[in-house]
């Protein structure tokens, strides 16, 4: 048996490697954006910023963990889900959340 490093991909189902990135945006609620005059001087010759702000998801599991404790977990981890990427195993047909 080999070893397994941390940075490699498995699926955690059967631990195969041959896995392929299903979505990579799989958190994100909506993607605000506004437009706004740009008041800056040294570029004088860009009349609009545009920005964009991606709002994401809000995870069941800590907003429930934060019930429990009181709101005290809320403080330190949140609630948005931090897991962006879902992944699909091309071996048994696993699909899963990750980093």
């Amino acid at each position: 048996m080999s070893k397994k490093t941390s940075r490699s991909l498995v699926c955690p189902n059967c631990g195969s490697a041959n896995i392929q990135l299903w979505d990579d945006q799989e958190n994100v609620k909506k993607i605000k954006r506004t437009t706004s005059l740009n008041i800056n001087p040294l570029h004088p010759l860009t009349l609009f910023k545009h920005n964009e702000k991606v709002v994401k998801k809000h995870s069941k599991a800590k907003l429930a963990k934060g019930l429990l404790t009181g709101g005290v977990s809320l403080l330190l981890t949140g609630t948005h889900n931090n897991e962006a990427h879902e992944y699909h195993c091309q071996d048994c047909g696993n699909i899963w959340t990750g980093k």
